[in-house]
């Protein structure tokens, strides 16, 4: 897999209570190691580039094993119906371009020691299954790109776990949502985190207490569940979307956002980056359709939080300490609110959101304003006349004659090699 990130362990805290498919309830804590996410870039204000296309397939090889106290208890039928539902939500993050190809390895392997023994210490039992399964002449890239070790619930305190590339391993229930998240690793992907400073939606980067690892409440590598999208910024990062597809924003305008959480490509615009008046940081906006509190507006995710080379997401409560807990729940930016970025004077403001449609076909529209760029709309009207009366100029915006006055020039928006300029013609 992905070579340039580190075999830091990022640990999935214990959630054994997860059934297949089930979403995290917004409540519920969990505890994480952090990966390290080396990607640099020279600053935050441009769109980072892309770490990795992932698209075709990627051989998943499920290995079972059992202990000498404790027999493997999924059946076939499970494993199979939850790496279907993880293929689902795969198939669907990248628009139909990449699946996981599915393999289970023939028999079940039987570890010698107990659940306590490898609860103790389960770097012997990672050791043991990377003997048994180069005993068997398994292959990386030949027989399989990812393997998924799968085994009885022992006391590590975690219920996934991956190594960032070819490894993952499942700790009790075989769950889409669990493993899914693991997979996403594997992918080159950390968590999907949020910024929890009570009242301060912002919070102050690189302070770890104001963070919340698995804060994203709507994707799968925060606390999505199995049906939650990646967000535009991870998406972004492993190609599964176009150039045509994210904006990068320089202008004040007013932006429509379409539903990113499907598996359909239009062409148009599913994401939104503004550069922070501190280069070092962005927001990244999108929305959502699948879950209903999400449908209320724009999510908002911050980029830079860790530092100012880290391409980490972090959602952004817009209504911090609202609630206590599951706080992020109503964090969407929602149809009348707005705030202003922390670093600079850009306001950010939703709309109108498509009402009643839950599909792709649905969208938020966003104001930006950014002080002292020309608003996008001006384009649609291309002209303004300008007219005299005695030594003081006047201008007419709708395009119709003043009473007693005559034109004399036209002030006309034109585009020259990129850049939008007002002219005003003889």
């Amino acid at each position: 897999m992905n070579s340039r990130y580190t075999r830091k362990l990022c640990l999935l805290a214990s959630l054994a209570c997860l059934s297949m498919g089930r979403t995290l309830a917004q409540d519920e804590e969990i505890n994480c190691g952090t990966p390290d996410d080396p990607v640099a870039l020279a600053k935050t204000s441009d769109l980072p580039k892309i770490t990795k296309t992932w698209s075709g397939t990627l051989k998943a090889m499920v290995i079972r094993i059992s202990f000498s106290d404790a027999p493997y208890t999924v059946d076939t039928a499970t494993i199979g119906k939850t790496n279907a539902s993880i293929n689902n939500l795969y198939r669907s993050m990248s628009r139909n371009t990449f699946e996981w190809d599915w393999h289970l390895y023939g028999p079940i392997l039987n570890a010698p020691g107990t659940k306590a023994d490898y609860g103790a210490n389960f770097s012997s039992l990672q050791s043991w299954i990377s003997q048994q399964m180069t005993s068997a002449g398994l292959k990386r890239g030949t027989d399989y790109d990812v393997y998924v070790a799968s085994f009885p619930q022992i006391s590590v305190g975690w219920a996934g776990l991956s190594n960032l590339r070819e490894a993952d391993w499942i700790n009790g229930s075989y769950s889409a949502g669990v493993t899914g998240h693991e997979l996403g690793h594997s992918l080159g992907l950390p968590h999907a985190h949020s910024i929890e400073a009570g009242p301060d939606m912002f919070g102050t980067p690189g302070t770890t207490s104001q963070t919340n690892e698995y804060g994203n409440p709507y994707d799968i590598m925060g606390r999505g569940g199995s049906t939650g999208h990646f967000n535009v910024l991870y998406k972004w990062r492993i190609g599964w979307e176009d150039a045509d597809e994210i904006k990068e924003v320089k202008t004040s305008g007013t932006y429509r956002i379409y539903a990113q959480d499907n598996g359909v490509h239009k062409a148009r615009t599913i994401g939104l980056r503004v550069s922070s008046g501190d280069v070092n940081y962005g927001y990244w906006f999108e929305y959502r359709t699948i879950s209903t509190s999400a449908r209320n507006g724009a999510t908002v995710m911050f980029q830079g939080f860790r530092t100012n080379t880290n391409l980490d997401s972090w959602y952004l409560d817009t209504t911090p300490g609202s609630k206590t807990s599951g706080d992020e729940s109503d964090g969407v930016l929602a149809v009348g609110k707005s705030f202003q970025d922390k670093y600079g004077q850009t306001t950010f403001k939703t709309l109108a959101i498509n009402t009643g449609v839950w599909s792709e076909e649905g969208y938020v529209d966003l104001q930006v304003t950014i002080p002292g760029t020309v608003p996008t709309g001006l384009q649609v009207a291309r002209s303004v006349n300008l007219f005299r009366n005695g030594d003081a100029p006047s201008y007419n915006l709708m395009g119709r004659a003043m009473a007693g006055l005559s034109p004399a020039r036209t002030l006309a928006v034109k585009v020259e090699n990129g850049s939008t300029r007002l002219v005003l013609s003889r």
